[in-house]
């Protein structure tokens, strides 16, 4: 945001992509982005340098895998920042089964911050999330000062239906920083180092229905089991989420 008010971020985010399918079996992708950030509370500056390997089923047997590894260098808000996230994967596809079932098992881990007052950061920078997708469909977490350990299963029962079961368990990486939201900036709650790091547990059931090339109908439910993290630094009740949505294309 350029515009010249008092609540305005002035912000310019770059950066180049580049992919490859040299290694027959995988595509690999290469990046670097900088963000650079004026506002009344400091200024930011750093880069996130990273690489993506994602295996292709078809060529390994009905296997798949992915690497992702990123690194953050560079000022926010005046200070230092340090930081980094990875994330691995391996599935398997049932490729000559009709309902084209997948089973899979990820990592996910995003760096945390162990001292707030010590000038730098180490806490990594989420950038611009859209996390709605990877760490639970109630966006409790971000890819920011997390451990994610997921199971995934999916299949396809008809050419209109779709349907995938999650579980997740999530624990912070360090108590001495927060927990971060899907938005990678609301705090759940104030940082407490003295709470246990887990914080729960998700279960996640999706079915999605393509009635037609332009209309989708998808229905939704999940469970959050609360862990030890919110018992220790609050209430500490489980939740529930259902939604139904609908999606039209032109």
């Amino acid at each position: 945001d350029w515009s010249d008010t008092q609540n305005s971020r002035h912000q310019l985010f770059s950066g180049l992509y580049f992919s490859t399918s040299l290694i027959p079996v995988q595509t690999t992708d290469f990046y670097a982005f900088h963000l650079h950030e004026e506002a009344l509370i400091g200024s930011t500056d750093f880069m996130t340098l990273g690489t993506r390997m994602k295996g292709d089923p078809l060529e390994l047997a009905g296997w798949d895998y992915t690497f992702e590894l990123a690194g953050q260098a560079g000022r926010v808000l005046g200070q230092d920042v340090r930081a980094y996230a990875f994330h691995l994967e391996g599935g398997y596809n049932w490729l000559q089964t009709s309902w084209k079932p997948r089973l899979a098992m990820e990592y996910s881990f995003g760096s945390g911050d162990g001292n707030a007052k010590d000038g730098k950061v180490n806490t990594f920078q989420n950038l611009f999330p859209t996390n709605h997708l990877h760490y639970g469909l109630m966006d409790v977490f971000s890819w920011s000062n997390i451990h994610d350990v997921a199971l995934h299963l999916s299949a396809k029962p008809t050419a209109k239906l779709t349907t995938s079961l999650d579980y997740h368990v999530l624990w912070l990486a360090d108590t001495a920083d927060i927990w971060r939201r899907a938005n990678a900036t609301t705090a759940v709650r104030p940082a407490n180092a003295a709470a246990s790091n887990y914080a729960g547990s998700e279960l996640d059931v999706l079915v999605t229905y393509a009635a037609s090339s332009h209309l989708t109908l998808t229905a939704g439910y999940s469970h959050f089991f609360a862990g030890d993290y919110l018992s220790d630094t609050g209430t500490g009740s489980d939740a529930d989420f259902v939604y139904l949505m609908t999606g039209i294309k032109f």
